[in-house]
């Protein structure tokens, strides 16, 4: 234990820095730096090979989540864990980055970033997670890397249309009325023959063959094309004809990735549990999946609503409080996954019908009842896979009545807790209206002595 090794590991594109410190963090070699080849990986082994045998220790190695460039390092890695004493992770970029402010780090270099790894694992050795306790499952890997491909091609998607939309206002604004909820698919059909105003005035019958526009919407098109009086020269034109047709192929190419995806995982017997959760479709439910990747990582249903950042944060800092909202930490997938499934299921759902009654007539706005409800169907997916049982909305009942019971215990506990915090806060001097104190602060000071004051009726 006295002598573990910790690796830390800068990837780039194309090699990698490295640098290996002992358990009093001073580097048992210089950095150096290796190629993403056959023979840097090589070399990479016999190295660890070598400081195994030199120091009888065990080796954990540290790479950061750059997207896909460390995976080549991070499998090779993995490899031999099921060999030797070596271990390995991937770190989110946030806390390497943490641990160089920490350092007071004035520069950032890769040196300095395989240093910032190696010193994050080695202080927080106990907090990382090596897979020791959840093998990721494999066959989700490829269901990931197509979803992150189906998230790049929506955010391309977003681009495009934006754009779109500022030249539109530039050159056919009439048409914006439209698009209060975006750019509809009709309009980014007929964008790719009827580029400009003039072109919709002139046309005959040939925007009634367009998909999703009616007699109706063509006559309204052609008066408002004719209120337009903007030259567009023949360059913007083009451009706004090329960007909608390649608009219009993104959400073709979505919706193909989308298919494949769904047909890939849709006999997965996680899958085949989701959907039994009213509100949750086929694709939402392979969304889930992918994004879970094995309810046992987490140990409790705190930790995977904290996880996916649906969890309400509550701050308190001297006499201030913030409260609650959601956090919106980790991936927004799931976040946004879990919404579309929870607009369905208050509609549909019984424990999501009831905490959004609930919530909306504790003045809660909409989005914000929305918000509860995801929380309430996060609680709801763990338990089914956690339980590999089919959702069942009695045994949701008997867990509200039992967590009510625990809650009013815990509760009383809390209570107990509080004052006897309180107590040991202030075993040294009780709390004073002397001070330069706040007027808020004051205030619950006053309250507080008021509490203890006995009542003499």
């Amino acid at each position: 234990m006295d002598k573990d090794v910790f690796l830390g590991i800068d990837v780039s594109k194309g090699y990698a820095d490295f640098i290996p410190l002992n358990i009093k963090r001073d580097p048992i070699e210089k950095c150096f730096q290796l190629t993403d080849n056959k023979e840097g990986r090589k070399q990479l082994t016999n190295l660890i090979k070598r400081w195994l045998k030199e120091t009888k220790a065990s080796i954990y190695c540290g790479v950061e989540s750059t997207g896909g460039y460390e995976n080549n390092w991070y499998y090779l890695l993995k490899g031999l864990q099921s060999q030797h004493k070596v271990f390995v992770t991937r770190l989110n970029p946030k806390v390497v980055k943490s641990t160089g402010d920490a350092k007071l780090r004035r520069t950032i270099t890769d040196r300095v970033s395989a240093e910032n790894i190696a010193l994050y694992i080695s202080k927080f050795k106990e907090y990382v997670d090596y897979g020791l306790k959840h093998k990721y499952n494999e066959e989700y890997k490829v269901g990931r890397d197509i979803l992150t491909g189906i998230r790049m091609l929506i955010k391309q998607r977003t681009q495009l249309l934006n754009q779109l939309e500022k030249w539109l206002y530039d050159s056919f604004p009439e048409v914006l009325v439209f698009c209060k909820n975006g750019i509809p698919l009709w309009l980014l059909r007929l964008l790719e023959t009827y580029t400009t105003a003039t072109a919709v005035s002139r046309s005959k019958g040939g925007i009634l063959k367009i998909k999703g526009i009616s007699a109706k919407k063509a006559d309204k098109l052609k008066l408002l094309a004719k209120q337009n009086s903007r030259n567009v020269n023949l360059g913007k034109a083009h451009l706004i004809a090329t960007t909608a047709k390649e608009i219009l192929h993104k959400f073709t190419l979505i919706d193909t990735q989308e298919k494949y995806l769904i047909n890939l995982y849709k006999d997965n017997e996680v899958v085949e549990l989701l959907i039994t959760i009213p509100g949750v479709g086929l694709k939402s439910a392979v969304t889930f999946a992918l994004e879970i990747d094995g309810v046992n990582r987490f140990d409790n249903v705190k930790k995977i609503a904290s996880y996916f950042g649906v969890h309400p944060t509550f701050k308190e800092s001297g006499d201030g409080k913030w409260g609650n909202h959601m956090s919106k930490r980790g991936r927004g997938t799931m976040r946004a996954a879990l919404f579309m499934c929870a607009k369905t299921g208050v509609r549909c759902n019984d424990p999501l019908k009831d905490i959004y009654a609930r919530c909306r007539a504790k003045g809660m706005k909409y989005n914000q009842a929305i918000g509860a409800a995801m929380h309430k169907l996060l609680r709801i997916i763990f338990g089914v896979l956690k339980s590999k049982k089919p959702f069942d909305a009695e045994v949701d009942k008997e867990n509200q009545i039992n967590a009510k019971q625990k809650q009013k215990l815990n509760k009383e506990k809390s209570k107990i807790k509080q004052k006897e915090n309180k107590k040991s806060i202030h075993r040294y001097q009780s709390e004073s209206l002397d001070g330069p104190i706040s007027g808020r602060k004051a205030i619950d000071i006053k309250k507080q002595m008021a509490s203890q004051i006995p009542n003499l009726e």
